[in-house]
């Protein structure tokens, strides 16, 4: 549900003209919580327009169609299968959570943080994929390799992070953050558009239950899935490795 929000709210914040896309884009906000049980007429009398234009809709946010879109509702908002709901997470827990990601990380091999530096350094032009709250983090990563001379491309809309994909080349690399996995679901298109896309596919998770999809040349598992509430700070030190290290490269080449 949660990346669904962020994709619809990013539509409106996006949009240019208020046209019939932003309507529907507005009222499937307002009616979120009811769409795992709204049929595609009953969704499309709600946003007062025509089956057809509920279906167009939904494929140009990313969606194969509106049966698609209401699958991916069911996945609970930032809680992995795997992962158990907190209730409040305490200081004391806050820090031991974030210790043990670091620790993760820390024992990271150094060949491995190399690799994909020089990987960075070589690539033609570099995709950034950050999903739900991540995508700060992800905009974070992208300003901190800018300022190292390396440009790379960000955007913050699902739909248009799926569309930079179809035209990569073997120069190219793409850095996937997904912390529990869940975008990478059946019920999402961009898994299918990562298989086939071209270039080097670095993949940034908790999980270690995604090197069994074959698709990234790289894996770093940088925390524990029952950290993830603290994956945001734990991905900045996660960066602040990566650039230093990049750092240290371009000095030396």
């Amino acid at each position: 549900m949660e990346q669904l929000i962020y994709t619809l709210l990013a539509y409106i914040n996006n949009s240019l003209n208020k046209d019939i896309n932003y309507y529907i884009a507005k009222s499937l906000l307002e009616h979120i919580h009811k769409i795992e049980s709204f049929s595609l007429d009953s969704v499309a009398e709600a946003c007062n327009v025509a089956p057809s234009t509920i279906n167009r809709f939904c494929k140009r946010i990313g969606f194969k169609n509106f049966s698609n879109l209401r699958h991916s509702v069911s996945i609970p908002m930032e809680v992995s299968l795997n992962e158990k709901t907190e209730s409040e997470l305490n200081t004391k827990a806050f820090f031991n959570k974030l210790n043990e990601n670091i620790e993760i990380i820390e024992n990271i091999p150094l060949s491995d943080i190399d690799r994909i530096v020089n990987q960075i350094h070589q690539s033609r032009r570099i995709v950034i994929l950050g999903f739900e709250k991540n995508q700060i983090q992800a905009m974070e990563l992208q300003k901190k390799l800018f300022l190292l001379g390396k440009l790379c491309e960000c955007d913050t809309n699902l739909f248009k992070q799926i569309d930079a994909l179809s035209d990569l080349s073997e120069e190219d690399m793409i850095i996937t953050i997904s912390i529990q996995g869940n975008i990478l679901s059946n019920h999402f298109p961009i898994t299918e558009k990562l298989k086939t896309a071209k270039g080097k596919k670095l993949l940034i998770t908790f999980s270690s239950e995604l090197h069994k999809l074959d698709i990234f040349h790289e894996i770093l598992q940088c925390g524990k899935i029952d950290n993830s509430s603290v994956s945001s700070y734990t991905l900045l030190r996660l960066f602040d490795v990566l650039i230093h290290r990049y750092q240290r490269f371009s000095e030396f080449n």
